[in-house]
Protein backbone atom coordinates (compact mmCIF):
# COMPACT_ATOMS: atom_id res chain seq x y z
CA UNK A 1 0.00 0.00 0.00
CA UNK A 2 2.69 2.01 0.42
CA UNK A 3 4.29 1.71 -2.79
CA UNK A 4 0.37 2.09 -4.00
CA UNK A 5 0.60 5.67 -2.34
CA UNK A 6 3.49 6.85 -3.37
CA UNK A 7 2.74 6.56 -6.79
CA UNK A 8 -0.39 7.84 -6.69
CA UNK A 9 -2.87 5.20 -7.45
CA UNK A 10 -6.20 5.55 -7.75
CA UNK A 11 -9.21 3.61 -9.17
CA UNK A 12 -9.27 5.08 -12.64
CA UNK A 13 -5.23 4.69 -12.97
CA UNK A 14 -6.57 1.39 -12.46
CA UNK A 15 -8.84 0.38 -14.67
CA UNK A 16 -7.20 2.29 -16.97
CA UNK A 17 -4.44 0.47 -16.47
CA UNK A 18 -6.78 -2.86 -16.69
CA UNK A 19 -8.01 -2.13 -19.89
CA UNK A 20 -4.79 -1.64 -21.82
CA UNK A 21 -3.84 -5.07 -20.40
CA UNK A 22 -6.64 -6.10 -21.58
CA UNK A 23 -6.38 -4.61 -25.31
CA UNK A 24 -2.56 -5.82 -25.61
CA UNK A 25 -3.26 -9.56 -23.92
CA UNK A 26 -6.98 -10.13 -24.31
CA UNK A 27 -9.03 -11.78 -21.76
CA UNK A 28 -6.88 -14.66 -21.35
CA UNK A 29 -4.25 -12.57 -20.65
CA UNK A 30 -5.38 -10.91 -17.79
CA UNK A 31 -5.38 -11.08 -14.20
CA UNK A 32 -5.11 -9.40 -11.40
CA UNK A 33 -1.29 -10.72 -10.79
CA UNK A 34 -0.43 -9.21 -14.35
CA UNK A 35 -1.94 -6.00 -13.53
CA UNK A 36 -0.38 -5.72 -10.66
CA UNK A 37 2.90 -6.47 -12.29
CA UNK A 38 2.07 -3.91 -14.82
CA UNK A 39 1.66 -1.00 -11.95
CA UNK A 40 4.57 -2.63 -9.66
CA UNK A 41 2.42 -2.98 -7.02
CA UNK A 42 0.88 -5.85 -4.56
CA UNK A 43 -2.44 -7.40 -5.67
CA UNK A 44 -3.83 -6.48 -2.55
CA UNK A 45 -3.82 -2.78 -3.67
CA UNK A 46 -5.62 -3.13 -6.58
CA UNK A 47 -8.43 -4.77 -4.58
CA UNK A 48 -8.59 -1.82 -2.12
CA UNK A 49 -9.13 0.18 -5.04
CA UNK A 50 -11.38 -1.83 -7.02
CA UNK A 51 -13.10 -4.03 -4.64
CA UNK A 52 -12.59 -7.41 -2.94
CA UNK A 53 -12.65 -9.79 -6.12
CA UNK A 54 -11.54 -10.06 -9.52
CA UNK A 55 -15.10 -10.08 -10.45
CA UNK A 56 -15.38 -6.15 -8.99
CA UNK A 57 -12.37 -5.54 -10.96
CA UNK A 58 -14.01 -6.70 -14.44
CA UNK A 59 -17.20 -4.97 -13.81
CA UNK A 60 -14.87 -1.28 -12.97
CA UNK A 61 -13.54 -2.33 -16.42
CA UNK A 62 -16.75 -2.85 -17.80
CA UNK A 63 -18.68 0.28 -16.31
CA UNK A 64 -15.67 2.45 -16.98
CA UNK A 65 -16.11 1.38 -21.08
CA UNK A 66 -19.90 2.96 -21.29
CA UNK A 67 -20.43 5.08 -18.20
CA UNK A 68 -20.07 8.96 -19.99
CA UNK A 69 -20.91 7.92 -22.94
CA UNK A 70 -23.33 10.44 -23.49
CA UNK A 71 -24.21 13.95 -21.39
CA UNK A 72 -27.36 16.04 -21.63
CA UNK A 73 -25.61 18.75 -23.84
CA UNK A 74 -25.32 15.28 -26.52
CA UNK A 75 -29.22 15.19 -26.48
CA UNK A 76 -31.45 15.76 -29.87
CA UNK A 77 -34.33 17.37 -31.01
CA UNK A 78 -35.64 14.86 -32.21
CA UNK A 79 -35.49 11.57 -29.69
CA UNK A 80 -34.05 9.42 -33.28
CA UNK A 81 -31.70 10.88 -33.50
CA UNK A 82 -30.68 11.13 -29.76
CA UNK A 83 -30.61 6.70 -30.06
CA UNK A 84 -28.63 6.79 -33.26
CA UNK A 85 -26.10 8.94 -31.92
CA UNK A 86 -25.46 6.67 -28.77
CA UNK A 87 -25.74 3.76 -30.70
CA UNK A 88 -23.23 4.89 -32.75
CA UNK A 89 -21.09 6.21 -29.94
CA UNK A 90 -21.24 3.14 -28.02
CA UNK A 91 -20.18 0.47 -30.79
CA UNK A 92 -17.22 3.29 -31.59
CA UNK A 93 -16.47 3.04 -27.92
CA UNK A 94 -16.03 -0.93 -27.37
CA UNK A 95 -14.18 -1.23 -31.20
CA UNK A 96 -11.31 0.49 -29.55
CA UNK A 97 -11.52 -2.13 -27.17
CA UNK A 98 -12.51 -5.27 -28.71
CA UNK A 99 -11.02 -7.66 -26.27
CA UNK A 100 -13.24 -6.31 -23.51
CA UNK A 101 -16.60 -7.05 -25.27
CA UNK A 102 -17.38 -9.90 -23.65
CA UNK A 103 -17.58 -7.89 -20.04
CA UNK A 104 -20.84 -5.68 -21.30
CA UNK A 105 -23.60 -8.21 -20.57
CA UNK A 106 -22.24 -10.33 -18.08
CA UNK A 107 -20.94 -8.36 -15.40
CA UNK A 108 -23.93 -7.27 -13.61
CA UNK A 109 -21.70 -4.96 -10.96
CA UNK A 110 -21.14 -2.22 -13.59
CA UNK A 111 -25.03 -1.68 -13.53
CA UNK A 112 -26.28 1.18 -11.40
CA UNK A 113 -25.48 4.58 -10.40
CA UNK A 114 -21.98 4.81 -12.93
CA UNK A 115 -24.49 4.59 -15.76
CA UNK A 116 -27.51 6.76 -14.86
CA UNK A 117 -26.37 9.17 -17.30
CA UNK A 118 -27.15 7.68 -20.33
CA UNK A 119 -29.94 5.45 -19.06
CA UNK A 120 -31.19 9.06 -18.17
CA UNK A 121 -30.69 10.09 -21.90
CA UNK A 122 -32.64 6.98 -23.07
CA UNK A 123 -35.42 7.08 -20.72
CA UNK A 124 -35.77 10.62 -22.00
CA UNK A 125 -35.79 9.75 -25.62
CA UNK A 126 -38.22 7.08 -25.15
CA UNK A 127 -40.44 9.53 -23.05
CA UNK A 128 -40.24 11.95 -26.14
CA UNK A 129 -41.58 9.46 -28.56
CA UNK A 130 -44.36 8.76 -26.37
CA UNK A 131 -43.93 5.97 -23.81
CA UNK A 132 -44.89 5.42 -20.57
CA UNK A 133 -45.53 3.26 -17.52
CA UNK A 134 -44.32 -0.27 -18.26
CA UNK A 135 -44.41 -0.32 -21.86
CA UNK A 136 -41.80 2.85 -21.38
CA UNK A 137 -39.79 -0.05 -19.25
CA UNK A 138 -40.13 -2.76 -21.69
CA UNK A 139 -38.76 0.05 -24.87
CA UNK A 140 -36.01 0.95 -22.69
CA UNK A 141 -35.10 -3.11 -22.25
CA UNK A 142 -35.24 -3.20 -26.19
CA UNK A 143 -32.60 -0.10 -26.81
CA UNK A 144 -30.23 -1.76 -23.82
CA UNK A 145 -30.51 -5.52 -25.52
CA UNK A 146 -29.64 -4.03 -29.04
CA UNK A 147 -27.29 -2.08 -28.32
CA UNK A 148 -24.95 -4.43 -26.05
CA UNK A 149 -26.37 -7.31 -27.77
CA UNK A 150 -25.40 -6.96 -31.46
CA UNK A 151 -22.03 -5.24 -30.50
CA UNK A 152 -21.46 -8.43 -28.38
CA UNK A 153 -21.83 -10.54 -30.84
CA UNK A 154 -19.88 -9.15 -33.24
CA UNK A 155 -16.41 -8.80 -31.54
CA UNK A 156 -17.36 -12.40 -29.70
CA UNK A 157 -15.41 -14.54 -32.57
CA UNK A 158 -12.61 -15.90 -31.85
CA UNK A 159 -10.38 -14.35 -35.02
CA UNK A 160 -8.94 -17.43 -36.54
CA UNK A 161 -5.46 -17.40 -38.79
CA UNK A 162 -6.31 -17.63 -42.34
CA UNK A 163 -5.21 -21.19 -43.51
CA UNK A 164 -5.47 -22.77 -40.06
CA UNK A 165 -6.25 -25.93 -39.57
CA UNK A 166 -9.44 -24.47 -37.85
CA UNK A 167 -10.57 -22.21 -40.54
CA UNK A 168 -9.93 -25.09 -43.22
CA UNK A 169 -11.88 -27.80 -41.14
CA UNK A 170 -14.43 -23.84 -40.49
CA UNK A 171 -14.57 -23.92 -44.36
CA UNK A 172 -15.18 -28.05 -45.15
CA UNK A 173 -18.17 -27.73 -43.24
CA UNK A 174 -19.50 -25.45 -45.30
CA UNK A 175 -18.72 -26.70 -48.32
CA UNK A 176 -20.31 -30.07 -47.47
CA UNK A 177 -23.83 -28.65 -46.35
CA UNK A 178 -26.71 -30.14 -48.54
CA UNK A 179 -28.09 -27.98 -51.08
CA UNK A 180 -31.13 -29.55 -50.92
CA UNK A 181 -31.55 -29.49 -47.05
CA UNK A 182 -29.76 -25.65 -46.67
CA UNK A 183 -31.00 -24.18 -49.96
CA UNK A 184 -31.38 -20.32 -48.63
CA UNK A 185 -27.51 -20.93 -46.75
CA UNK A 186 -25.93 -22.36 -50.00
CA UNK A 187 -27.63 -19.37 -52.01
CA UNK A 188 -26.39 -16.85 -49.65
CA UNK A 189 -23.67 -18.01 -48.06
CA UNK A 190 -21.32 -15.98 -50.58
CA UNK A 191 -22.55 -13.00 -49.11
CA UNK A 192 -23.20 -14.39 -45.20
CA UNK A 193 -19.59 -15.59 -45.19
CA UNK A 194 -17.67 -13.67 -42.80
CA UNK A 195 -19.83 -10.56 -43.04
CA UNK A 196 -22.90 -11.98 -40.78
CA UNK A 197 -23.81 -13.91 -37.31
CA UNK A 198 -22.43 -17.26 -37.36
CA UNK A 199 -21.22 -17.85 -40.77
CA UNK A 200 -18.14 -15.97 -39.77
CA UNK A 201 -14.63 -16.71 -38.00
CA UNK A 202 -13.43 -13.70 -38.25
CA UNK A 203 -14.16 -11.19 -35.75
CA UNK A 204 -15.78 -8.34 -35.81
CA UNK A 205 -12.33 -5.65 -35.30
CA UNK A 206 -11.00 -7.34 -38.29
CA UNK A 207 -14.61 -7.65 -40.41
CA UNK A 208 -17.07 -5.13 -38.78
CA UNK A 209 -20.92 -5.57 -39.75
CA UNK A 210 -21.38 -2.07 -40.06
CA UNK A 211 -24.45 -2.24 -42.32
CA UNK A 212 -26.23 -5.11 -40.04
CA UNK A 213 -25.72 -2.32 -37.40
CA UNK A 214 -27.11 0.95 -39.23
CA UNK A 215 -30.18 -2.13 -40.07
CA UNK A 216 -30.47 -3.16 -36.46
CA UNK A 217 -31.04 0.80 -35.81
CA UNK A 218 -33.54 1.68 -37.87
CA UNK A 219 -35.02 -0.93 -37.38
CA UNK A 220 -35.32 -0.56 -34.03
CA UNK A 221 -36.19 3.24 -34.29
CA UNK A 222 -39.26 2.26 -36.69
CA UNK A 223 -40.01 -0.35 -34.31
CA UNK A 224 -40.65 1.79 -31.46
CA UNK A 225 -42.46 4.31 -33.51
CA UNK A 226 -45.12 1.54 -34.42
CA UNK A 227 -45.35 0.65 -30.77
CA UNK A 228 -45.45 4.25 -29.17
CA UNK A 229 -48.06 4.47 -32.09
CA UNK A 230 -49.91 1.57 -31.32
CA UNK A 231 -50.18 2.63 -27.36
CA UNK A 232 -51.53 6.42 -28.15
CA UNK A 233 -54.25 4.21 -30.43
CA UNK A 234 -55.24 2.28 -27.37
CA UNK A 235 -55.40 5.47 -25.43
CA UNK A 236 -58.21 6.48 -27.55
CA UNK A 237 -59.94 4.18 -28.85
CA UNK A 238 -63.59 4.25 -27.78
CA UNK A 239 -64.84 1.60 -25.11
CA UNK A 240 -66.88 -0.36 -26.80
CA UNK A 241 -70.54 -0.08 -26.19
CA UNK A 242 -72.44 -2.80 -24.02
CA UNK A 243 -75.52 -4.57 -25.87
CA UNK A 244 -78.07 -5.06 -24.23
CA UNK A 245 -80.57 -8.75 -24.61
Amino acid sequence: MGRAAAIGLTRERVVEAAIALIDDKGLVGFSVRALARRLNVYPAALYWHAGGAKTDLLAEISGALIASLMTPEDLSDDWRETIRILFRRFRARVHEHPHAAPLLGPHIRSNGAPNAPWVEIILKALTEAGFEGQALIDAFNSVVGALEGYITLELAADGATEGSEWVEGFDAGLDALDAARFPLVKRHLPQMYNRSFVMRWKSGDVAPLDDGYNFLIETLILGLEAQAKRGRSREVEPATPATTG
